[in-house]
């Protein structure tokens, strides 16, 4: 029986850039960070010849997993949000305007500006998306209300 969710993962093509985007803007803390060459990462994945970089990062209760493939490389980019097997992850804010302005100091590329959400369970509250630096989405949200209220 499955009990839980333990983490998402993103692929990412320089581990070092990564870090500094999800560490310096987002608050996530390093959890482990090693090296896997064949092994079992290889039987797992099915890659022949996998030689990954893996970092947990944690933070807000949550982990994020970042994969480098050093060897085979991947495309250098994030598939397109329509792609099947697309993906993003979505942070919360409690001032979505003053995060918008950091991240643009810190030169982050915006897919949006902030935009209020018309329907469903965050109906009023307001969210962009930005890009990682290898072009995987990630959504900033600000709630229209606390997780649990339904009023």
């Amino acid at each position: 029986m499955i009990t839980g969710i333990h983490h998402f993962a993103l692929t990412v093509s320089d581990m070092d850039r990564s870090l500094a985007f999800y560490q310096g803007l987002f608050g996530m803390d390093v959890l482990s960070d090693r090296e896997v060459e064949r092994d079992y990462v290889e039987q797992i994945t099915a890659v022949p010849e996998a030689h990954l970089r893996i970092v947990h990062l944690v933070g807000y209760g949550k982990q994020l997993e970042l994969l480098e493939y050093l060897h085979p490389r991947g495309a250098g980019r994030a598939r397109s949000l329509p792609d099947a097997g697309s993906a993003h992850v979505c942070f919360v804010s409690d001032d979505l305007d003053a995060d918008v302005e950091r991240l643009r100091d810190a030169g982050v590329t915006f897919r949006s500006m902030p935009v209020t959400t018309t329907n469903g369970p965050n109906r009023g509250g307001r969210g962009i998306y930005v890009e990682d630096p290898d072009g995987n989405a990630v959504e900033v949200v600000q709630l229209a209300r606390r997780a649990g209220d339904t009023a």
